[in-house]
């Protein structure tokens, strides 16, 4: 004969086990978004604006770019804080990106922005354009945001 078992669950013992479920499926989740790899999904997107540039804002060849010499100027946005980037260029090269009055605060809260300027002045002596820097791993953000205000800079400095 065959006997009937019952079991008896108690509904907290149920609701405990459905969170418990849910807080280990959003652990493994979140896991695997922070070390999947990330060098995929920059390349592409980088990609995506050096061509949607390339499309929009056609650039002289290298031999045609020719500037007046002078330090020019463009204002970098950091929160709440403005930067100068000054810009120096003789006829055929950028010579030299600095900026204007730093304050302490500003280094303090972005500490990549000297290591990226820096980055930026080193490479601007083997290349030929500001198209051509390549933002090193960890200050990505960084040098795009400076590469930006070197280039709304080098608008006045470009002779057509």
């Amino acid at each position: 004969m065959s006997s009937t078992k019952l079991i008896v669950l108690k509904s907290k013992e149920l609701i405990y086990t459905a969170i418990l479920l849910a807080l280990v499926i959003v652990f493994v989740i979140i896991l695997i978004t922070m070390f999947r790899g990330k060098d995929s999904d920059d390349t592409s997107g980088s990609a995506r604006s050096i061509a949607t540039s390339a499309q929009t804002d056609p650039s002289p060849k290298l031999d045609e770019i020719h500037y007046t010499p002078g330090t020019y100027s463009s204002s970098l946005v950091l929160g709440e804080n403005t930067l100068s980037v000054m810009v120096t260029v003789d006829k055929d090269y950028i010579t030299d990106v600095s900026f204007k009055q730093v304050d302490e605060t500003v280094t303090t809260m972005y500490p990549l922005l000297e290591t990226a300027l820096e980055d930026i002045n080193t490479q601007l002596h083997y290349i030929s354009s500001v198209d051509d820097i390549t933002p090193s791993g960890d200050s990505t953000y960084t040098t795009r945001l400076i590469i930006d205000s070197i280039r709304n800079a080098l608008k006045d400095a470009v002779i057509n």
